[in-house]
């Protein structure tokens, strides 16, 4: 068109000569007989995306008229098949993928949503094919191949219900019928320690020899060696991947390896990542995840993936939003999950002083909430050499205690390894945190304000719902309330009498039903004034009410 807009006049046959319009009923899928050959199918949005993939050898269709019209398209065709939806980079591109992803599921597809990598606002698989013009068309498929390994499965065909059909509209629920579902055991790298198919954190101050530890670790699974607690108990050898962003692989890791007794032909470290022709950089755990797939598929016999630390591979992503730490973890556990291998994932502690060990890792609470088990690499306070490995978490095991080490001289050009203790340790985490900090170091004020902060750091709660979550703490409501006047955290109410609702949130956030200048009417703030208050109308009128 002139204006630049686009117009489609559909044609069709009737059987003795070609109409204007659609055909009546369900409408077809984009270049269908080419779908009929292969077992996974790439949904595009739109002819133009759909042939870009084409151009790189993947096998694509679409619906007609867009991306508000996916349930007026016959998707039966694709039933059972591997479906792969690439979405545009908006807010229309999501809504479709979740459209045409639940037509899917229905129709028994083994669905997943890959969304491309640095592409730009409101760009589809065109404009990402389009920016790496100068690089091969098999490079090209090839990452998004990779990608879609890396991806989560939402759907698959022992679990859809092709009986439902295939009307569509709206976001649906993907169910897993539990009668379905196959149990498994629990299966362990380090028995009641680490498992397999899970995330671990390990924590610690600096200098205590976190890295010593996961290079230990990565020794004894290199040769099949014994864990330090399982004299006897078979360790079936396997592969290992690190990503060591602190030591240098030469004259660091290899030499601590060889004087552990590793195994380094099993041992691969992913220094860096490159695409196409352009310059080496870092690894990012937000873009990068299908770079770590094909590392663990290229490393024989993976069964351990080591990321220390991990703060430094976050890229942009902020470590102390929960909220956006479980984004990025998510599809790390998902990783672990789909190879049957542990990730450890080692980090710092904070500086706060004393404290219980699950909030003195450094960042967001959401590290050690998407763990499956964390640890905490503690100094003895009675000998400065002995390093105390203690529980802080662990959601799949009995609590077996803890064990110690010390770092020995190897006389193998002075570097250190690890010597481990043969009895457990039984003091806890927090007890030895207490110890080193004098006790009362730290008061349970300043711990209840650290978690206070960290739960509103993703905008504001119900007051109702702070207290809950405080209280499954093991914050007490005077306390909290202490921690809440230290922070400057604001109440804010809703509404008035009965109906209103109070939240509590930190200073410079607004509730949504504000307007940009602050100015609500049915808004009111209160902070430390809030008690001073008179009780008038009732209890439900209180301005000290949260």
């Amino acid at each position: 068109m002139a204006d630049g807009s686009k117009q489609f006049r559909p044609i069709y046959h009737n059987g003795t000569g070609f109409v204007l319009g659609d055909p009546p009923g369900m409408l077809p899928l984009y270049r269908l007989p080419e779908l009929q050959a292969t077992s996974r199918v790439y949904v595009c949005e739109g002819e133009k995306a759909t042939d870009a993939a084409r151009s790189i050898g993947l096998t694509a269709t679409t619906s007609a008229h867009g991306s508000k019209s996916a349930a007026k398209t016959d998707w039966r065709p694709l039933a059972g098949r591997d479906a792969v939806i690439l979405p545009d980079a908006d807010e229309a591109g999501v809504q479709y993928a979740s459209t045409v992803a639940a037509i899917l599921t229905r129709i028994g597809c083994t669905v997943r949503i890959v969304r491309l990598p640095d592409l730009r606002n409101a760009g589809d698989i065109f404009d990402w094919i389009e920016a790496r013009d100068s690089w091969e068309s098999e490079t090209i498929r090839s990452c998004i191949e990779a990608l879609v390994e890396a991806a989560p499965v939402l759907a698959n065909a022992s679990t859809a219900d092709p009986s439902r059909g295939n009307s569509g509209g709206g976001a649906e629920p993907i169910i897993v019928r539990l009668a379905e579902v196959k149990p498994e055991p629990l299966r362990w790298l380090w028995p009641g320690r680490i498992a397999l198919g899970k995330l671990t954190i390990i924590s610690g101050d600096p200098g205590l020899g976190k890295s010593f530890l996961t290079l230990d670790m990565a020794s004894r699974l290199s040769t099949g060696t014994p864990w330090p607690d399982c004299n006897g108990q078979e360790n079936t050898a396997g592969g290992v991947v690190l990503l060591s962003a602190e030591d240098d692989i030469a004259d660091t890791i290899r030499p601590r390896l060889d004087a552990a007794g590793a195994d380094a032909a099993r041992i691969t470290a992913l220094r860096a990542v490159k695409q196409g022709e352009g310059a080496a950089r870092m690894f990012n755990l937000a873009t990068d995840l299908a770079a770590l797939d094909a590392a663990i598929q290229r490393c024989n016999g993976c069964r351990l993936v080591v990321i220390d630390p991990i703060t430094a591979y976050l890229g942009k992503t902020d470590s102390h939003k929960n909220a956006d730490i479980r984004a990025l973890l998510a599809p790390l556990s998902d990783l672990a999950a789909r190879h049957g291998i542990a990730i450890v994932a080692v980090t710092h502690m904070n500086k706060s002083g004393a404290g219980p060990a699950i909030y003195r890792t450094m960042g967001s609470l959401a590290f050690v909430a998407a763990a499956r088990a964390a640890w905490a690499v503690i100094r003895d306070p009675d000998d400065h050499a002995r390093r105390l490995l203690l529980p802080v978490k662990n959601n799949l095991a009995p609590d077996a205690g803890g064990l110690a080490y010390a770092l020995r001289d190897a006389g193998l050009n002075g570097i250190p390894f690890v010597a481990w203790e043969s009895e457990p340790v039984s003091i806890t985490a927090d007890a030895v945190l207490s110890v080193q900090s004098g006790g009362d170091g730290r008061t349970s004020r300043e711990d209840a304000a650290d978690w206070l902060r960290d739960a509103l750091a993703d905008g504001p709660m119900r007051a109702d719902d702070v207290k809950r979550q405080a209280k499954q703490n093991s914050i007490a409501e005077r306390t909290l309330n202490r921690a809440k006047s230290i922070t400057g955290v604001l109440a804010k109410r809703e509404g008035f009498g009965r109906g209103a609702i109070w939240y509590w949130l930190l200073p410079g956030n607004r509730l949504p039903t504000e307007s940009i200048g602050g100015h609500q009417k049915d808004v009111a703030t209160y902070g430390e004034i809030g008690n001073l208050c008179s009780n008038v109308g009732g209890n439900e009128n209180r301005l000290d009410r949260p």
